[in-house]
C-alpha cells in the first residue's frame, strides 16, 4: 500500500512540476498560451504526458528508495544514543521506538516539502549491524556517515 501510496504521490508531483513550467514559460510570454501552438497534437498531447507520468510515478519508488546494511560492533545502546546524536547533527529529529527500530524526521519545513514527506528514515537492528531504510540519497550520505561514527578506526 506504501508504494502504491508513493507511486500516486510523484504522478501528481510531476503534473504538477511540469504544470508550473509551463505557466512560467506562458507568464513569461517565451511560450504561447495556445495548447495547440504549446503542444504537438494539442489536447492529446495531455494524456501522452499523463501516460509518462503514470510510468515514471509507478517506477520512481522503487529506485529512490532503498535499505542499506549499517555493520556495527557496539552494544545496543550506545548504538542509540550515538545514532540520535549524529542524526540531530544533520537536521534529522527523533521521531519514535520500538525495542528494534528508531525513527527519524527530517526537521525542516522546506527539506519536508521538497522531500514530498517521505523523509522518515528507520533503522532497525539486524544480525550484526542495522538496516537503514528511507529516501536513496538521504540513506546513502547517513549510513556512510553513522557507520563511520559507530565503528572504530584507527588513527593515522
Amino acid at each position: 500500500m506504501k508504494y502504491f501510496i508513493r507511486a500516486v504521490k510523484y504522478f501528481f508531483y510531476f503534473a504538477f512540476l511540469t504544470t508550473a513550467i509551463v505557466l512560467v514559460l506562458v507568464a513569461t510570454g517565451m511560450a504561447s498560451g495556445d495548447i495547440n501552438e504549446l503542444f504537438e497534437g494539442g489536447y492529446n498531447a495531455l494524456w501522452k504526458m499523463a501516460i509518462f507520468f503514470a510510468i515514471v510515478g509507478a517506477v520512481y519508488p522503487r529506485l529512490g528508495f532503498i535499505s542499506r546494511k549499517i555493520y556495527v560492533s557496539k552494544d545496543k545502546d550506545q548504538i542509540r544514543d550515538a545514532a540520535v546524536t549524529f542524526m540531530s547533527e544533520r537536521s534529522y529529529g527523533f521521531e519514535s521506538e520500538t525495542p528494534d527500530s528508531i525513527t527519524f524526521r527530517y526537521r525542516g519545513t522546506l527539506g519536508r516539502l521538497t522531500r514530498m514527506y517521505e523523509d522518515r528514515i528507520v533503522l532497525t537492528r539486524t544480525e550484526g549491524g542495522y538496516m537503514m531504510e528511507g529516501l536513496r540519497k538521504d540513506v546513502m550520505k547517513l549510513a556512510t556517515g553513522l557507520e563511520y561514527r559507530l565503528n572504530p578506526h584507527a588513527e593515522e
